[in-house]
């Protein structure tokens, strides 16, 4: 079991009489298979927002899994995918340490610049990066790469519970030259079911932006608070709501 379970003070709407608490987990540094079961099946993330905090914590959230054994994608999104496989990407499952021994630590630079082309800044400091990848309970990363160019790498969390894909850093431009983002998502559900895996957590899902990670996957739910819930009527509600606040 996680050493313990919190409340902390989070939003407050005192207008609106809203009194907001955070529920975390934090983690010991032993018996992660068993802990990570239970953090992630009660709705938990890794937290990674400071890094001067060296605590293993985890934040209850909205956030999404496929069941990967009711796993199967709509027409559109099947349709979009045989299109991203046609760029003849080679995928491959690393230990956290060959990794780094294979791209070296210019990995971090080449996220910072991946996600500034896509967003517009990085969201994602060099110290920041650094302390996720520290993380003891980050052992394993995808990488995708074209005629041995890396495009592409998602760090990834997994037991025997699941798999979370937890960050994902890609190369990509506004023309059709290199792959869109969506595909390595897919993928990734691809590679957890090939694992033989109950669960692929696929991180949070909040306002209409995020509507892409489950777009077209049948089976997907969300954690509601209290339980894993496939309503998906309710969820775009939610999402809607979350752009008005």
């Amino acid at each position: 079991m996680p050493s313990r379970k919190f409340r902390a003070e989070g939003p407050v709407l005192y207008q609106r009489y809203q009194f907001g608490y955070c529920q975390w987990a934090e983690a010991d540094a032993s018996g992660w298979e068993e802990e990570l079961e239970e953090i992630y099946s009660g709705g938990y993330l890794p937290f990674s927002g400071n890094p001067g905090d060296r605590r293993h914590l985890f934040y209850m959230a909205r956030s999404l899994r496929v069941p990967l054994d009711r796993l199967a994608l709509d027409k559109k999104r099947r349709y979009d995918h045989r299109q991203w496989e046609k760029f003849g990407l080679q995928r491959r499952h690393w230990s956290k340490a060959d990794f780094l021994a294979r791209f070296g630590r210019d990995t971090a630079g080449m996220a910072r610049t991946w996600m500034e082309a896509r967003f517009g800044e990085a969201f994602l400091s060099g110290e920041r990066y650094a302390y996720i990848f520290s993380k003891p309970y980050l052992q394993e990363i995808l990488s995708w790469t074209l005629e041995e160019r890396l495009l592409a790498f998602a760090f990834v969390v997994r037991g025997f519970w699941g798999a979370h894909y937890w960050y994902v850093f890609y190369q990509n431009d506004r023309d059709a030259s290199l792959p869109p983002g969506h595909g390595y998502l897919i993928d990734f559900l691809y590679w957890c079911r090939e694992q033989h895996l109950p669960y692929a957590y696929l991180g949070t899902t909040y306002g209409i932006k995020s509507r892409y990670k489950a777009r077209g996957i049948e089976g997907v739910e969300f954690w509601d608070g209290n339980h894993w819930c496939r309503d998906r009527v309710q969820l775009d509600e939610l999402r809607r709501q979350d752009d008005e606040k």
